[in-house]
């Protein structure tokens, strides 16, 4: 089986119509596929490919049962309406059995014309074209009666749909032109009869399965996957500009699909679960503003939207898809708490937004890529996680700076501002009550150099600078080219810290209040303001309109870490991060909270996760050296293996010296070692900046010295270490370390 060869896509295989089953394209043609003899250079720059939005797909397995497990078979629909029977002699095919005057017409009798007999008590035998032998009736409408039947000529199954309206024939023309896995085959077009009783039949390929609805111990991620493969027919039609304007569960058959791939000699062949877009009845051009004649309202937008005046919009059908994926994972939205059904429930609320065809999905691949985000969400909650090294699609590159100082060596100013006691003793000092247990050497040592913490959370200054920046998504209307220059210069002068600028712009920009890049501009803007629960406010605004975008979920984190609430930022963390263990920013915060509960082991276990993604990798290592450090102190780690691990580092020499500087401090917590303190806090001022910087470092090195011992007096020795006892050759503390 060939595989696609389009640059763009590059995952799916070509059918047997000659079409990917991925991007529903045909195949670039092989001297299309080698770069040109001579390369012409690039106008303005290299273009930026858009990102496959049906990535999710990838995550789930397909589920597989033996070929010829159950299926479920059609229901029969009953009675033939009146306005379907005709006599089924090919030379004849006059109506049969009408009503006249009020009453019912006959279901069993002969033909008033040719007086061939006709029964539509029991359809089953009739032959259609001379060609297609009824077995049953699938089902009927205004646009006619669709039949299961028998095709004598090929042995097969297929359905034969009556043509009975001009609409309908373009419904023949227009399946005749769509190839595509998740929409249904026409195989061909009978005509049977002549003049006024000439009658038009449609021959589809018959889908053996049921309309979609949810089966027991279906997951929820299959269920989205069969969400995808809907989008993808829908994207199909809406490039060619159709729509289908009926998406319902109905209209959507899930099937199992039969394929010969074994996984072992002698096996089974498979079937897999699928799904396909049927009955396009009601199909029409993007162009055409006639009024709606046939849809069914609860799977449409209300009658007052805008769809209804403005004419029908590729989010006409995205709407019903978001009706019909409600009613499909009913189920699982009943557990809010399970993973990935919060965004799903944003996600539906988006495609079914009542606020006008702006405020939903305008596209199916803007549908599809969020569908893929919540289904990567679900897929990395289950017991075989699949991370997906994926860029967003709408944000740009996450500052690899956003760690809160945990991925880098301690600055400088936190060993030029330390105050050391002017007193050096391991005794306890005096306890204010008796009955308190008196503290340990360690916890007494600890606070004879005081350090400031290893790291913290990043000011609310810092995260509105290093958050990325919106992409612009071609498939949203409102962000035109003027606007995304707008937005590019309202950033910019946040950037320059010209924030009352910044505001002036964004309030200039035309964009209606409830758009997501409005909601994040503000969100920015209140961060500056060190208005974080502002922030908080319109991160949720853009998490709602992006539920499958992990960078609102890394905004919501860092701002919820900021408002002290660790609960709600260790949530949209572990999300994050879960999902992609490459945000590394997600993970230093996950990090950074589950030390601060004390769950060290914990916090030890996502670092070690973060030294295996390349774009964090370095900051991580750092990361685990000092988070091995503190548990060092706190009498949890080896201080042998940490000297190993400084090693390994690739850092440069300053780096070094401040790393190992600290892992000092913490060997003097615990075992009292002022002098290999001072030796990498002398060596630590080598790398100072500045003549004073230097000097502080130094004055803090020979402070740090232990009092030397004389051999020749063991008297003055021990007077020398007594509590409290001035030492004239113990050099005093600098006052430029104060």
């Amino acid at each position: 089986m060939r595989e696609c060869n389009r640059p763009e896509c590059g995952e799916g295989t070509i059918n047997e119509h000659g079409f990917c089953t991925v991007c529903a394209l045909e195949p670039l043609p092989r001297e299309r596929m080698g770069p040109p003899a001579v390369a012409p250079p690039p106008r303005v720059g290299v273009r930026r490919v858009r990102p496959d939005p049906w990535y999710g797909l990838a995550l789930v397995d397909d589920p597989q049962l033996h070929r010829g497990a159950t299926t479920t078979q059609p229901t029969d629909a009953g009675t033939l309406n009146e306005s379907h029977r005709f006599c089924a002699n090919p030379g004849c095919g006059k109506p049969v059995g009408r009503g006249r005057d009020g009453q019912a017409g006959l279901t069993a009798g002969f033909c008033a014309y040719c007086g061939t007999r006709f029964d539509f008590t029991q359809i089953e035998g009739l032959v259609i074209a001379d060609r297609y032998e009824v077995r049953q009736l699938l089902g009927q409408g205004s646009y006619g009666a669709a039949y299961l039947a028998y095709d004598r000529r090929l042995g097969i199954q297929v359905v034969v749909k009556q043509l009975r309206t001009s609409k309908s024939k373009w419904e023949r023309d227009v399946l005749v032109d769509l190839r595509h896995d998740a929409i249904v085959r026409i195989l061909g077009h009978e005509v049977e009869g002549e003049g006024e009783h000439r009658r038009s039949y449609l021959v589809l390929e018959y889908v053996p399965g049921s309309a979609l609805s949810a089966r027991p111990g279906d997951a929820l991620a299959d269920l989205l996957a069969h969400g995808l493969r809907i989008l993808q027919a829908l994207d199909y039609l809406h490039h060619r500009g159709l729509l289908h304007c009926d998406v319902k569960p109905l209209n959507i058959i899930r099937f199992q699909e039969t394929t010969t791939a074994r996984v072992q000699k002698n096996a089974p062949d498979l079937a897999r679960d699928r799904v396909r877009l049927i009955d396009f009845g009601a199909v029409r051009t993007t162009d055409d503003t006639s009024p709606f004649v046939e849809y069914t309202p609860t799977y449409a937008p209300g009658p007052d939207d805008a769809e209804y005046t403005i004419g029908p919009t590729p989010g006409f059908d995205l709407y019903g898809l978001g009706e019909s994926l409600r009613e499909l994972c009913r189920a699982h939205l009943a557990t809010p708490s399970a993973p990935g059904v919060q965004a799903l429930t944003l996600l539906l609320q988006r495609a079914t937004h009542d606020g006008g065809p702006d405020r939903r999905f305008t596209s199916a691949r803007q549908f599809g890529e969020q569908l893929s985000g919540v289904l990567r969400q679900v897929a990395a909650a289950s017991s075989a996680p699949r991370p997906v090294q994926r860029a967003s699609a709408l944000f740009g590159p996450v500052d690899p700076t956003l760690h809160g100082g945990l991925g880098a060596a301690r600055p400088l100013a936190h060993w030029t501002g330390a105050v050391p006691l002017p007193h050096w003793t391991d005794r306890a000092p005096a306890r204010p009550e008796p009955t308190d247990p008196p503290p340990a050497p360690h916890e007494i040592r600890a606070l004879l150099l005081p350090l400031p913490p290893p790291f913290s959370t990043p000011g609310a200054a810092a995260i509105a600078a290093a958050l990325p920046k919106p992409v612009r998504d071609p498939d949203d209307r409102l962000v035109t080219e003027d606007v995304h220059h707008q937005l590019a210069l309202c950033r910019s002068k946040l950037g320059a810290g010209e924030v009352e600028e910044c505001a002036q712009e964004l309030k200039n920009i035309p964009l209606p209040a409830g758009h997501w890049m409005r909601a994040w501009y503000a969100a920015l803007l209140a961060l500056t303001h060190n208005q974080v629960k502002e922030a908080i406010a319109r991160f949720k605004d853009v998490r709602a309109a992006l539920p499958g975008e992990l960078v609102p979920h890394l905004a919501l984190g860092l701002c919820f870490e900021l408002d002290r609430n660790p609960s709600s930022a260790r949530a949209r963390y572990t999300t994050a991060f879960d999902t992609a263990p490459a945000l590394g920013a997600a993970g230093f915060g996950l990090a950074r909270v589950l030390h601060r509960t004390g769950e060290t082991e914990a916090a030890a276990r996502v670092v070690e996760t973060l030294t295996h993604e390349l774009p964090s990798e370095q900051e991580a290592r750092i990361t685990q050296f000092r988070l091995g450090v503190a548990r060092y102190e706190a009498g949890l780690d080896s201080g042998a293996r940490l000297r190993e691990q400084l090693t390994a580092l690739d850092v440069d020499e300053a780096d070094h010296a401040n790393l190992a500087a600290e892992l000092a401090h913490a060997q003097f917590v615990r075992e009292g070692a002022r002098l290999a303190l001072s030796r990498e806090v002398r060596t630590l001022a080598r790398h100072a900046i500045g003549d004073q910087q230097a000097r502080t470092l130094v004055d803090l090195a020979n402070h740090l010295r232990p009092p030397p011992r004389w051999p020749w007096s063991p008297r003055r020795r021990t007077r020398a270490t007594e509590p409290g006892h001035r030492n004239d050759n113990a050099l005093r503390l600098s006052s430029s370390g104060q």
